[in-house]
């Protein structure tokens, strides 16, 4: 289970200090407006990187109709991938949105320490 913490544009990164400062930006201002965590699914495939917002699920509905796309990314825009030092439940890619070229930081939570080494592990091949 993941949480998406939040999502702002920033300049194209220069190095991995300033990929981590703007992860841990974007997580402090999300967290001082208050604004609560989503529960996602993220799938990693050949084709891209694709978030889905998870709903509760109904008994006997075995559909995936509860999932609504929250953002996809191709691979071959998807910059850079990285996990927050400080905790390893957090971690974070930048992506070149198609439409405007402008960078964006998506910041995630896992439950588990682990489960942030996955997606990372993925993407990076």
């Amino acid at each position: 289970m993941l949480q998406f913490i939040g999502s702002l544009d920033v300049p194209r990164p220069v190095n991995r200090v300033e990929i981590v400062a703007a992860m841990r930006r974007i997580r402090y201002e999300f967290k001082a407006k208050g604004i609560k965590k989503k529960k996602v699914s993220i799938e990693v495939s050949v084709e891209g990187v694709r978030i889905t917002l998870r709903k509760k699920k109904r008994k006997k509905q075995w559909t995936d109709e509860n999932n609504l796309l929250l953002m996809q990314h191709p691979i071959y825009r998807i910059f850079y991938v990285s996990h927050d030092s400080q905790d390893m439940k957090i971690f974070s890619y930048i992506a070149r949105d198609g439409s405007t070229n402008v960078f964006k930081c998506n910041v995630f939570k896992a439950n588990k320490k682990v489960r942030t080494q996955y997606p990372l592990l993925i993407l990076r091949r």
